[in-house]
């Protein structure tokens, strides 16, 4: 962007006086026409840079919100997850029984995909029906 210095500027390789023009790259001509050092040379061409600036931290901020909800979701995933595992650990200590790692992960699967972890039955019921491989405990056989 083109600016008309206001104020002198010594340093680096130049130096610019009140009333030099010169072509700057547009984030130090802003921060230059912000410091009240330079005014820009076309209203024109400093209200396209603003608004390219503007759009510019309008899409990283989309951007840091997008990352941020994905972070979000992760870390309540891992919560509920975590969540499940205290509820399939108490819920086998109130009905006496001692789940395995396997079974404790099989719970919060199947509690995750929105399911009945123990299909209607007490974790109990469950845990006896697995062992014996009969709902009852007992074989059962066909006359």
């Amino acid at each position: 962007m083109r600016v008309k210095f206001i104020a002198s500027l010594c340093g680096g390789s130049e130096d610019y006086h009140p009333g030099d023009e010169r072509d700057i790259e547009d984030a130090q001509a802003l921060r230059l026409i912000d410091a009240d050092i330079a005014v820009p040379k076309s209203k024109k061409e400093y209200e396209q840079v603003l608004a390219s600036v503007a759009k510019s931290n309008l899409d990283e901020a989309e951007k840091l919100a997008q990352v941020s909800a994905i972070l979000e979701k992760e870390v309540l995933t891992l919560e509920l997850i975590d969540l499940y595992r205290q509820v399939a650990y108490k819920s086998a200590q109130i009905e006496g029984v001692v789940l395995t790692d396997e079974e404790v992960e099989a719970f919060v699967e199947k509690s995750m995909n929105g399911e009945d972890p123990a299909g209607g039955e007490s974790l109990i019921e469950e845990k006896s029906k697995d062992e014996s491989g009969t709902e009852s405990g007992a074989d059962k056989t066909e006359v």
